[in-house]
C-alpha cells in the first residue's frame, strides 16, 4: 500500500467514498465544484491510500493559520476507508500520514471534528492519541444559490 496525493482524475473515487461516509448521495455538481477549487489550494491536502492500483480510502487535511493560536493548525476534514477494508489498519496509517503533513507544515495542533453519532470513529481517534478537548457548535444556514 502507498499514499498518493489526489488529483482531478480521482474525483469519482473520492466522490463515491464520501457518499459512503455520509450515507447519502451528495450533489455531484456541488461536490465537483468544491473538489476542483480545493485542488488549487496549497493549504488543502487530499491523500489516497492505494493498494494494487485501487483507491481504498480518502483523507483530507486543511492547514490554517489561526490568530488565537498564533500558529498553523491542521484540521482533518474527512477520513474514510472503503467498506470491506476497514479494520485492516489502513485508517491508522492514513491518520499517521495526515499527521505527518501537519508536522511538515509547522502545525502546532492537529484537530478533527467528528459527528457525535459516529461513536466508533471517536474510539478510533482516541486510539490515535487525540483527546476530547473541545465542543463544536453548529447552526444550519440557508445557502444562497
Amino acid at each position: 500500500m502507498e499514499f498518493i496525493r489526489a488529483t482531478a482524475r480521482h474525483l469519482e473515487e473520492v466522490y463515491s467514498l464520501l457518499c459512503e461516509l455520509e450515507g447519502e448521495i451528495l450533489s455531484k455538481s456541488d461536490f465537483t465544484k468544491i473538489y476542483n477549487a480545493n485542488m488549487a489550494n496549497e493549504n488543502i491536502h487530499y491523500v489516497l491510500p492505494v493498494d494494487g492500483g485501487q483507491v481504498i480510502g480518502f483523507g483530507s487535511i486543511h492547514i490554517q493559520g489561526l490568530l488565537h493560536h498564533c500558529a498553523n493548525i491542521g484540521e482533518i476534514q474527512e477520513l474514510v476507508i472503503a467498506s470491506g477494508r476497514q479494520s485492516d489498519g489502513i485508517g491508522a496509517r492514513l491518520f499517521a500520514r495526515l499527521k505527518e503533513i501537519a508536522i511538515e507544515n509547522d502545525c502546532l495542533l492537529l484537530e478533527v471534528c467528528c459527528n457525535r453519532v459516529r461513536e466508533r470513529s471517536h474510539g478510533f481517534y482516541l486510539k490515535q492519541g487525540m483527546a476530547k478537548s473541545h465542543f463544536k457548535f453548529t447552526c444550519g444556514l440557508e445557502a444562497k444559490k
